[in-house]
């Protein structure tokens, strides 16, 4: 398929600034199509889960309404309204290969048009099959049998089965503001806020125990990454030894390559081989959360393959189909040979496992990945993108605390010299350039980070926009 070109960005970028008014003013109860679409939302979706104006008295809620999407194409969303925005997120990083990707559109209405559902565990059909031969030819080492399901937190879910059963251990161990999911089981080894936990936290498995994450601007232990040694590694290591850490019965330490929603944190070059080796030597099962940086996003086709880490178990996602729901636990045969047969019922299975739309999509997706050289790109476009902003952030180190990344998966930082986090910064930022037309997301665990994931097909022009218009606003903060 081909890319937008940067000529074709570019007009749509003009147009967007041409009606920069337009976009301020969105969101704040001007009657329009979008906002009467939000206070149809009001009446009839849990009134804690989208961001939106309060529409009743005694409600609480934030000064502006969402934008409400109608349609896509490449690294742009219009809205109800008719506007368009540059998608500097790519919805969570799932749109990797732009919005209403004409191939992949293409084959799901073809496998839609022959068979929509399959039978899951019981009768296979030949999309799966041929998902699940792909997958495991892209999967680093041996990692070739799979689990599917539907969600990134179904299939971390998965992985902790897998390495229970392989082990019959049930301790896991997690890192501080790691997250993984907010269903049951996986909130059980999310660390990413506590207000995720405590309404619930009488039927959440308490056998998980959190050590620091290899956060080098905030470490844990004082240390500078040229000195530390992975202090924070040493003291996992020593929780897996000691007798008396109250850290027995270890079945497997789950974490991710970056910390996606934790802030884009990426550990210094090593970190990963050495937590290889740590588990390996203590014979923990080594689970790597990829849903967010598979498939590309970071510059390579996994994140751990920049170290030539492969895991007992990987968990996959988002940009395995860039928009249809489907995820996989994915294992070697030596921790998959512990699964129970499949006698009467399977031990684990869902209505949709391996749908096959679902597959058609994933397998057309990654084709596009390989043939297109995506990790390529994103290493080249992330490379350039952080550059520009690190030549920014020293303009303004009294606001910017650190500029991070790897690949199209950053993070800008927000906070005093101190560390002190700027929350109000971050937000601003997010809400300003909504303001001219660019969506992003905040991160990390005060929301102090502001992350970017663009699709990987990103023209540049829309790169160079969004670092224009990011700079005029740090400038005049």
């Amino acid at each position: 398929m081909a890319q937008m070109t940067n000529e074709a960005a570019a007009a749509l970028i003009s147009e967007i600034r041409a009606n920069r008014k337009s976009y301020e003013a969105s969101g704040y109860g001007a009657p329009s199509r979008e906002t009467a679409l939000v206070t149809e939302l009001a009446a009839h979706e849990c009134a804690g889960l989208t961001a939106r104006r309060a529409r009743f008295e005694g409600e609480h809620g934030i000064e502006r309404d969402p934008v409400v999407f109608e349609h896509g194409k490449g690294a742009f969303i219009w809205d109800v309204e008719g506007r368009a925005y540059i998608d500097m997120g790519a919805c969570f990083a799932v749109a990797a290969y732009g919005h209403a990707n004409d191939e992949l559109v293409e084959a799901l209405a073809g496998q839609a048009s022959k068979l929509m559902h399959g039978m899951g565990d019981v009768y296979p059909t030949d999309t799966k099959i041929l998902c699940l031969k792909k997958l495991a030819e892209l999967a680093p080492g041996n990692l070739n049998q799979a689990l599917m399901s539907q969600s990134g937190a179904e299939a971390v879910e998965t992985a902790v089965k897998m390495a229970q059963m392989a082990t019959k251990r049930h301790r896991i161990i997690a890192f501080e503001s790691c997250y993984h999911g907010l269903s049951f089981g996986a909130l059980s080894l999310t660390a990413h806020s506590e207000a995720f936990k405590e309404p619930f936290r009488q039927r959440i498995c308490a056998d998980t125990t959190y050590v620091p994450y290899a956060n080098c601007a905030r470490c844990a232990f004082g240390g500078k990454p040229e000195t530390c040694g992975f202090a924070c590694l040493h003291h996992l290591e020593r929780l897996l030894k000691a007798p008396a850490a109250g850290c027995g019965d270890v079945a497997a330490v789950i974490a991710e390559p970056i910390q996606g929603r934790g802030g884009d944190v990426v550990p210094p070059k090593g970190w990963l081989r050495e937590l290889r080796e740590i588990c390996t030597q203590n014979g923990v099962l080594l689970i790597l959360d990829e849903i967010y940086t598979g498939f590309g996003r970071t510059g390579a086709m996994f994140a751990c393959c920049h170290e030539d880490v492969v895991p007992d178990i990987m968990c996959l996602g988002k940009a395995m189909t860039g928009g249809f729901p489907l995820s996989a636990a994915i294992a070697t045969p030596e921790v998959l040979k512990h699964w129970p047969l499949n006698t009467t019922e399977a031990i684990h299975t869902s209505t949709f496992l391996g749908n096959p739309m679902g597959c058609a999509v994933a397998l057309k997706a990654m084709e596009i990945l390989v043939r297109d050289s995506l990790p390529e790109r994103a290493a080249q476009m992330g490379g350039y993108l952080i550059e520009a902003l690190r030549k920014i952030a020293q303009k303004r180190p009294d606001i910017i605390f650190d500029v991070r990344g790897k690949g199209l998966m950053i993070g800008i930082e927000f906070a005093d010299p101190d560390g002190s986090p700027r929350t109000d910064l971050a937000l601003k930022i997010v809400d300003l350039m909504r303001d001219r037309g660019i969506l992003l997301l905040p991160s990390g665990p005060w929301s102090q980070v502001v992350s970017l994931s663009p699709p990987l097909v990103t023209p540049k022009a829309c790169l160079d926009a969004f670092l224009e218009t990011f700079e005029e606003i740090v400038t005049a903060l």
